[in-house]
């Protein structure tokens, strides 16, 4: 297109109407012109108006043609041609190109632009108020352009886009000529704002019923914002936002809670929020439910940064009656850097207890994570300077970490590490369950394996102790080195081999330092003197040989060989003077020699093992019998291992000593008492063993089954018994028979039992005697021991018999369909009590006689465990039952709850009832042991959100209160 201007003034004011704001949609149409001006006088105004898609107007330009620049103006008063008037943007985006009037595209490319003006006659200039960047917007009902009033009007939906900047509202209308954009939501037919303004820019995002802002200055007028701030929430009234961000809000809110009506927050009245950092407010107090809590505090601080500080940590206060005033779990957190962080925190009470502790997180991505804790306290009890005075020092150490599995392949080091005195937990532990659990362990591992080879290597420090006795196990390290089964003689071609290719190999290395001592000595110079070392490393050489199906012979020859930095020698000593009792006897003397010794030896062995199965079948013939067959499976075992003596196989471990004056004699091994013992005894062995395994089962069909085929059930899952015999012994050849029997019952019903029979009798002093139990007290074998345990959740049997899923009950149509009559007519002609399916329809909440529907979710579970033992003369009887179980009320109200009752003591065992309510934004808990010496209770309230962790109400009753 072809357009004269004319001017005849200093100030030239051209508006080229082309669309400043780039329209997202081809559709909507534009109306553009041209209009010259000069001064207060209008020199031209070109009346053509044509309407053409948006897509070919993308700018309004502005310029200003100054007098003090009169090389840039043109001297004529005439008219000037622009031929080719090419006007760019500043950011060299797609820009309008005028034209001759042939009708040629008037829209070039990025990549076609000319690098310069190319203005014939004259220059046009850009005015320093431009606004820089295209402004893309849409709507989906109207989009609208006033050319007089310089706006754009967009109504439903309406989004613009600046740079970084998104808005997105209801309403809005842009002013282009000041750069400034007015946002607005509406109100539905209930009077509630929807659609309102949504501001992002960058990481920032905010929501507001309304606002002001102005593109240019990056400076805004909020009303009732509404912000999140890394997991809080501000509500404000009135608020300016500033060009870097930063917020100053007049009548806010400050709460973690995310309803749109906030059940708590905290007034603020003046306060300044800095994005990612931190919300400053002056003079604040505590609202719950649109009540004012008496709760004002002089300041308000929240940090809302993402990254975590350093800081105090607030300790908490309170009283109990034996160890006084205290203050418990405050310190200092150091968040050192994004690998690991530091917490010391410490309690002290006024009778003089205190506790410290250390505790770290660390992880590196894709290569390991873990924390650390150690604890020490030193606990108070009575008062200093009477007999009941007594400090106890304690002590706990926690450890885990774990290795990425894809850090390092081949190699992994992992670690779990609980390790504490025995008084730590029953002085400073406020969990049920550490104060029940008398067994600690812990685990220090590494293993690497080599990749296209048969070795592996592992390492571990591991820790066992029993805090009821005070007894503790440490192994400091044991290390194992292995290669997996060889087969020396196969050919690498693969395919079938011979019976002699089977010929296998293994070898396996091991060392270990074991440290058996009590929780006060551990730490003490006194455990290395009684730590035990050895060394020990075996190669054993098989061949299996199968002649028939489940029939294998194994020849083995086994080479073991040990190293121990001790040994003991035994001398028989006629007159020893024990300076214990001051008196001379007759004794055998122990001594203790220090040194490396190694002991080796050839071990042979051949072992045969048949192992087959027998099925039986029974079919039940009636058609209506919902058991369609029971089968038997028997799985008989009998195997032999004999190892020969044959002299010269092994070095001198075994010596012979005089035990009496008689002159009896006896032989002894010089490794006795080590880790590993000795590699072999000098007297052959042998040993026949027989087991035997039942498994029945039964095809059943269901109730709503039509295919006929119905399911299998296991009766019994295992029924099984094993002894040996050992065909060298002189006498009691035979070994006790063991039992094992597990099954489980209506798919719910976990029975176990396990049990002992010594087939000898006892003489008067309980010792036994070659001589059967059936020729002395007419029983095939005498039970010593036998325990039975049964476990079960009735929930989960209620649901299985009346075929409900989630503890719910019966679909009420199904109860509709049956009517009163066919469900055995027991509610019918109470009075006051419809019946049929019309009482079930008016509420789903009440079945068909109008009783109202369970249906929460919930658990019960009981558990039974017998034990029997008589080893001598007298039984022992052990029975406890316990019930442990939860009920999910509603959606947000829980109970769990924990008992028992030791049938043998007659007390009841450790109880505990919880109550836990999801308020929403809060957490309430409440938790009871209302017996034993644990006895206790604590309720909290607490908000969820862990920027105001500090702001709960607790009251606890401690159970250090109990003691005495």
């Amino acid at each position: 297109m072809h357009y004269k201007l004319a001017y005849k003034t200093d100030l030239l004011i051209i508006f080229l109407f082309l669309s400043t704001i780039v329209p997202a949609r081809d559709a909507d149409l534009i109306n553009y012109g041209l209009e010259v001006s000069g001064g207060d006088k209008e020199l031209f105004n070109y009346p053509h108006r044509k309407t053409l898609p948006a897509t070919d107007a993308p700018f309004l330009l502005k310029a200003f043609l100054p007098v003090d620049k009169p090389a840039l103006i043109p001297q004529s008063n005439e008219l000037i041609t622009y031929d080719a008037v090419f006007l760019q943007d500043t950011l060299r985006r797609d820009s309008l190109l005028l034209q001759d009037i042939h009708g040629r595209d008037t829209l070039l490319s990025q990549d076609t632009l000319l690098s310069q003006d190319t203005l014939t006659t004259g220059t046009l200039l850009l005015s320093d108020d431009a606004i820089d960047i295209p402004i893309v917007y849409n709507a989906t009902d109207t989009i609208h352009s006033d050319l007089a009033t310089q706006k754009v009007y967009l109504v439903n939906n309406a989004t613009a886009t600046y740079g970084d900047i998104f808005l997105n509202a209801y309403y809005m209308d842009i002013d282009l000529a000041t750069g400034e954009v007015f946002a607005r939501g509406r109100q539905d037919s209930a009077g509630n704002w929807v659609d309102t303004p949504v501001f992002r820019e960058g990481s920032q995002e905010f929501e507001s019923r309304e606002l002001v802002y102005n593109f240019k200055t990056r400076q805004a007028i909020i009303k009732n914002i509404r912000t999140e701030q890394e997991g809080g929430y501000l509500h404000s009234g009135i608020t300016k936002m500033h060009n870097d961000g930063s917020l100053h809000a007049g009548g806010s809110k400050y709460t973690t809670c995310d309803a749109e009506h906030p059940h708590f927050y905290v007034s603020l009245n003046k306060a300044k929020v800095i994005p990612g950092e931190k919300i400053i407010s002056g003079p604040a107090y505590l609202v719950l439910e649109d009540i004012p809590l008496p709760l004002i505090l002089p300041f308000g601080f929240f940090p809302v940064q993402q990254k975590v500080a350093s800081g105090i940590v607030m300790p908490k206060y309170g009283e109990e009656r034996n160890r006084g005033f205290f203050l418990k779990e405050g310190g200092y957190y150091f968040a050192i850097s994004d690998y690991f962080d530091l917490r010391l925190t410490g309690d002290i009470y006024t009778n003089g207890s205190w506790r410290s502790a250390i505790a770290t997180n660390y992880r590196k991505r894709y290569k390991f994570s873990g924390n650390f804790g150690f604890t020490y306290a030193s606990n108070v009890t009575g008062y200093k300077g009477l007999e009941n005075y007594s400090r106890n020092p304690n002590y706990s150490i926690r450890w885990s970490h774990s290795q990425d599995a894809k850090a390092r392949p081949g190699s992994r080091l992992s670690a779990s590490v609980n390790m504490s005195s025995s008084g730590f937990d029953r002085e400073n532990s406020y969990t049920v369950n550490e104060h029940v659990t008398t067994t600690k362990s812990s685990s220090i591992s590494y293993s690497k394996t080599w990749a296209g080879t048969p070795f592996n290597f592992a390492a571990s420090f591991n820790h066992s102790q029993n805090t009821a006795n005070k007894s503790v196990t440490v192994n400091l390290p044991k290390m194992t080195f292995s290669a997996s089964r060889l087969y020396p003689l196969k050919p690498k071609s693969g395919g079938s081999t011979k019976w002699w290719q089977e010929l296998q190999l293994q070898y396996t290395a091991s060392l270990d330092n074991r440290i058996n001592t009590t929780d006060s000595l551990l730490f003490t110079n006194e455990v290395w003197n009684n730590m035990d070392n050895g060394f020990k490393h075996e190669i054993p050489v098989s061949i299996p040989i199968r002649p028939f199906n489940n029939f294998t012979i194994s020849p083995q020859v086994r080479y073991s060989g040990v190293m121990y930095t001790r040994k003991i020698e035994r001398e028989w000593v006629e007159e020893f003077y024990d300076p214990l009792t001051n008196d001379t006897i007759s004794r055998v003397v122990e001594n203790q020699l220090s040194g490396l010794f190694y002991g080796q030896a050839i071990n042979p062995q051949i072992s045969a093992s048949y192992s087959p199965q027998i099925f039986g079948m029974y079919s039940f013939t009636r058609p209506q019998s919902r058991i369609i067959a029971i089968r038997h499976v028997v799985k008989p075992s009998v195997s032999f291992s004999m190892v020969p003596a044959i002299e010269g196989l092994s070095s001198d471990m075994y010596r012979s000593v005089q035990t009496d004056t008689l002159g009896t004699m006896q032989e002894y091994s010089i490794y006795s008492g080590n880790i590993y013992g000795t590699p072999s005894l000098s007297n052959r062995s042998g040993n026949l063993s027989f087991s035997l395994t039942n498994i029945i089962e039964a095809k059943v069909r269901s109730r709503n089954d039509t295919t006929g085929q119905g399911e299998k059930v296991k009766i019994i899952d295992n029924l099984g018994f094993n002894t040996s015999y050992n065909i060298f012994a002189d006498s009691l050849g035979w070994s006790p028979v063991r039992m094992t029997m597990r099954t489980r019952l209506m798919k719910e019903i976990d029975i176990s039992a396990n049990g002992s029979f010594d087939p000898y009798a006892q003489d008067s002093l309980f010792r036994r005697i070659n001589r059967s139990s059936w020729s002395v007290n007419r029983v095939p074998a005498r039970l010593t021991s036998f325990n039975v345990s049964v476990g079960f959740d009735l929930g989960r049997i209620i649901d299985n018999l009346t075929g409900n899923t989630g503890n719910r009950p019966p679909d009420t149509g199904a109860l509709q369909e049956a009517g009163p009559g066919e469900n055995g007519g027991a509610m019918e002609g109470i009075p006051g009590r419809e019946e049929g399916p019309a009482a079930a329809s008016d509420n789903s909440m009440f079945d068909k006689y109008g009783y109202a529907l369970f249906d929460a979710p919930w658990s019960l579970r009981f558990s039974y465990t017998f034990f029997y033992s008589k080893p001598r003369d007298e039984s022992t009887i052990q029975q406890q039952f316990s019930i442990n179980g939860d009920l999910k009320l509603t959606d947000n109200l829980a109970i769990t709850y924990q008992t028992g009752y030791d049938l043998t003591q007659k007390k009841i065992t450790m109880s505990n009832i919880g109550i836990t309510r999801d308020l929403h934004c809060w957490d309430m808990s409440f938790n009871w042991v209302p017996i034993g010496y644990l006895q206790q209770w604590n309720f909290t309230i607490r908000v969820k959100a862990s920027v105001l962790q500090d702001l709960k109400y607790e009251r606890r009753k401690d159970f250090h209160d109990n003691q005495r």
